[in-house]
């Protein structure tokens, strides 16, 4: 059935099956609230049409099993899904999903599995110490400008951590300079400074370097997302440049520039969130601070969704060789087919950031020229390699390395202590 996405909740969220037929299955409330039960989807199953009309094959989503077999750990996170329609009345969001993905992993993974899941879990708790000090070290570069301390301007969570490592009494001075020029910009007591920096470093852990733009991309799993697709974008760019075919040179355009319109509206969402965060207004009461809370959760859920389902593409694109033109083509056409639609709201912020459409519609012709659908072997073969590269060590592992107890505890008496 044909099926236009107005919106990102309608386009469902990413579920992360690993069965090949199911790979690249969405989720989604039901449209008719009497239906009682999650829609699966089976995004372009029979190709697209004008990039935006998807070919998508829709069922109940209870009825994924009776399409195709699933086992162990897929089976078990489908189980998981269902169960949640009633218990979240319905709700859906790539927050919640990736959380019962990595215990669906836990229970019934394979080794692999549950080793990716155990160090995932454990960086999104040190996530929420690095948020702490990044927010904190935020709130100084501003009171940096207005209260004229120029120590303060360039203060990040590296600073911190390097001083802590270094001159511990450095450290404790500079926090004691930031708090008192926050507690004075902010009117806010010592005490309120330090509830608010634990709740905002929980509330904003997942996509802390999107909101205080740290470049390493490093604190939080959506930060981290987000890396992946500015790698993306830089990879096929790049790629692309130097390629000689016409299909080829078309298509990463096409990739280049729905990477680019994801991004962008993410990055306005951080920067809703950021200039909220630092808005004094918002600590002025307790109910305005309720509303700057819920501004996050909102924000953090439309930045999830634009970033869902597409770490998997650029995994692929990076487990590939540089010199391997058939898998690099391979893998560009597989994103070029199955990378995330843009919903209607989505095509509405293009319009009124760029005054320009989308140019999807030439997505349908490229992929038919490009792909034969009648042959998945060279998708058997990326697959082998992704699966690969996900036993290997991350990246960004070196800049993972977290604030301490010992370093939270220091800053946070330096913070009561502070006059």
């Amino acid at each position: 059935m044909a099926v236009q996405y107005k919106s990102f909740r309608d386009r469902g969220v990413y579920i992360g099956f690993q069965g090949r037929a199911v790979e690249m299955l969405r989720c989604r409330s039901p449209r008719d609230p009497e239906f009682g039960d999650f829609e699966a989807i089976v995004p372009n199953f029979g190709g697209t049409d004008m990039g935006r009309v998807s070919n998508d094959l829709v069922m109940p989503f209870r009825d994924v099993p009776n399409w195709s077999d699933l086992i162990g750990r897929d089976k078990l996170l489908h189980e998981r899904v269902s169960y949640s329609y009633s218990e979240r009345q319905g709700h859906l969001d790539p927050i919640t999903i990736r959380d019962m993905r990595l215990q669906a992993d836990l229970e019934a993974g394979d080794e692999r599995d549950k080793r990716l899941a155990e160090n995932e879990i454990s960086i999104t708790r040190i996530d929420i110490q690095n948020a702490f000090l990044e927010i904190l070290a935020m709130f100084g570069r501003k009171y940096a400008e207005i209260k004229g301390e120029s120590q303060l301007r360039s203060v990040n969570r590296q600073v911190l951590m390097s001083l802590s490592d270094s001159n511990p009494a450095d450290m404790l001075h500079l926090v004691r300079i930031i708090v008192g020029a926050v507690v004075s910009g902010a009117s806010i007591s010592r005490d309120e400074l330090q509830g608010r920096l634990d709740t905002l470093a929980d509330y904003a852990a997942p996509i802390c370097s999107l909101v205080t733009e740290d470049s390493t991309r490093s604190v939080g799993f959506l930060s981290r997302q987000m890396r992946l697709l500015e790698q993306l974008r830089e990879g096929v760019a790049e790629y692309c440049s130097v390629q000689r075919i016409e299909e080829v040179m078309e298509a990463g355009r096409v990739v280049v520039f729905n990477l680019d319109t994801f991004i962008e509206y993410t990055m306005e969402r951080a920067h809703t969130i950021k200039a909220a965060v630092l808005d004094d207004r918002y600590y002025l009461n307790d109910k305005k601070y309720a509303g700057l809370l819920k501004l996050i959760r909102d924000e953090r859920i439309k930045i999830s969704f634009a970033l869902d389902g597409w770490a998997g593409h650029a995994t692929r694109w990076l487990s590939v060789g540089e010199d391997d033109v058939p898998a690099r083509n391979a893998v560009l056409t597989f994103i070029l087919r199955q990378m995330p639609a843009p919903p209607q709201e989505l095509d509405d912020f293009v319009e009124r950031k760029f005054g320009g459409h989308n140019p999807m519609s030439m997505r349908g012709r490229i992929v038919k020229e490009m792909h034969s659908w009648m042959d998945d072997s060279l998708d058997q073969e990326i697959y082998r390699r992704v699966m690969h590269v996900r036993t290997g060590v991350d990246p960004l592992a070196d800049r993972m390395r977290p604030a301490t107890p010992d370093l939270q505890r220091a800053i946070k008496r330096a913070i009561s202590a502070t006059s």
